[in-house]
């Protein structure tokens, strides 16, 4: 059962002053396991599969394992019940999950045959444990953060989060640029691994000092007509099918930027996280005031703006070349930007959508919706890239090339799915010409006072 709180005012202060030390320790550890999440993702694992000769459909395929993982979701509830609390289950397996990458040092200091094929059951085995607990965090977490600071807490936390990706990021690019140039690349890897596999443990400790508010409470048994209960609903449905929608259009090519910026752009590893770190700055700097605004206006019309923004990043894609890169110093912030706020949108959306009671249910039906989308985009970018891996077009100084053609795809894709997320509702919305009449008064209000054009957000919010 939940802590009981007395009207006595010193347990107030005490219950008040442990309640903020859960949502500290929540920031602490996941500014620990991000370092995890960078060095087993993005640019770093796809710049390790390249290493170890995976083709474009390969890379694909490592970009599609962790949503294909996310069927692992529909298990959440029953493995609650296994281990008798969601808290218990979400440590075991996301130990599992984070300390089985000690294997990968190996696979790289160790040369054989199947070293790719190993690394990619590595990444499933990983993302199949640890996604199938992500519903419970989810669940677990959002009992921690009240509803009328979920989206404050949660820009405060991302800001945490960033700062991490931008440490990681760029110490990870120094050290595999410098194993890089004294030919040994695999060790730099290795390194990183191990780093991350440290990390992750230093995160799983502070997990487990987190208490769950609902432990005494018996776990839901697991049933197939509890866990597509979901279904039911009308406007859950409606979700799904916008986010079904989004993901697809993202996944298609979000797998190709990596190779594309170390294979024809001919980027290092550091220039890489130097991008990143750009793109991390504006989600420390807009965190806060997108949190702000998801607080007043609701997700809904912070996720419409920010996707109609997304739809145009691919294109930029089309115009940087080796020698002519500037361009990605402001796409980066464009994109941190506008990823920042969405991705704080989305990640309210399905749980301002699910009902306490089955709350976990609605959020595995929903990752494993969007993952699915993801994974089955991925693999059709995947097969599609490797097939147009011949074309070389010129186009005055710019070479078009397979990625180019399947970033103006994914761009259409994005148009139209973000027209998508204008038609699912949420309770109290607001619409988005209103949010953003706000937006324009607030920035020139602050610029006529001179105060921060940031500071979005009013002394007092509306609940």
């Amino acid at each position: 059962m939940a802590p009981q709180i007395t009207h006595d005012n010193s347990n107030k202060g005490n219950h008040r002053d442990a309640h903020q030390k859960w949502l500290r320790y929540c920031t602490i550890e996941g500014a620990f396991a991000n370092v995890f999440i960078t060095y087993t993702g993005g640019a770093f694992i796809t710049g390790l599969a390249l290493l170890l000769g995976a083709n474009d459909f390969q890379i694909g395929i490592l970009a599609a394992i962790p949503f294909l993982s996310h069927l692992s979701q529909l298990s959440s509830t029953y493995i609650a019940s296994l281990f008798k609390g969601r808290k218990r289950a979400v440590v075991a397996l996301s130990a599992i999950g984070r300390q089985i990458w000690w294997i990968v040092p190996f696979i790289l200091l160790v040369d054989f045959k199947w070293r790719l094929e190993a690394m990619l059951l590595v990444v499933l085995l990983s993302n199949v444990c640890i996604m199938a607990v992500t519903p419970s965090w989810m669940a677990w977490i959002a009992d921690i953060v009240p509803d009328r600071l979920r989206g404050r807490y949660f820009g405060m936390r991302n800001t945490a989060l960033a700062i991490s990706t931008a440490i990681t990021a760029l110490a990870g690019g120094v050290i595999l640029d410098l194993a890089r140039s004294h030919n040994h690349e695999s060790l730099g890897f290795a390194i990183i691994i191990a780093l991350s596999c440290l990390f992750a443990g230093v995160a799983l400790v502070i997990l487990r000092k987190i208490p769950d508010p609902h432990r005494g409470d018996p776990p839901s048994l697991f049933s197939w007509p509890g866990m597509l209960e979901p279904l039911k609903n009308r406007s859950f449905r409606r979700l799904l099918f916008v986010f079904f929608a989004w993901n697809f259009s993202i996944g298609i090519s979000a797998p190709f930027f990596a190779p594309h910026m170390l294979s024809n752009l001919g980027m290092s590893f550091t220039l890489i996280s130097l991008y990143s770190v750009a793109a991390v700055v504006a989600a420390i700097l807009l965190n806060r005031p997108w949190g702000a605004l998801i607080d007043r206006f609701g997700s809904k019309p912070v996720a419409a703006f920010c996707a109609f923004g997304i739809a145009f990043i691919p294109l930029v894609w089309l115009f940087p070349r080796r020698g002519f890169l500037i361009i990605l110093a402001f796409e980066a912030l464009y994109t941190g930007a506008l990823w920042t706020g969405f991705n704080l949108a989305a990640f309210n959306i399905p749980l301002a959508n699910s009902p306490k009671q089955n709350r976990s249910s609605y959020l595995a039906l929903f990752n494993v919706a969007t993952g699915l989308a993801f994974f089955a985009a991925s693999t059709i970018g995947g097969i599609l890239t490797e097939s147009w891996s011949g074309i070389a077009w010129k186009a005055g100084p710019q070479t078009i090339v397979n990625y180019h053609i399947i970033f103006v795809v994914s761009a259409v894709l994005r148009l139209i799915s973000a027209g998508l997320i204008t038609t699912f509702h949420e309770a109290k919305e607001k619409s988005v010409p209103i949010m953003m009449q706000f937006m324009g008064y607030a920035m020139l209000k602050r610029l006529s006072v001179g105060r921060q054009l940031l500071s979005w957000s009013p002394k007092r919010h509306e609940e």
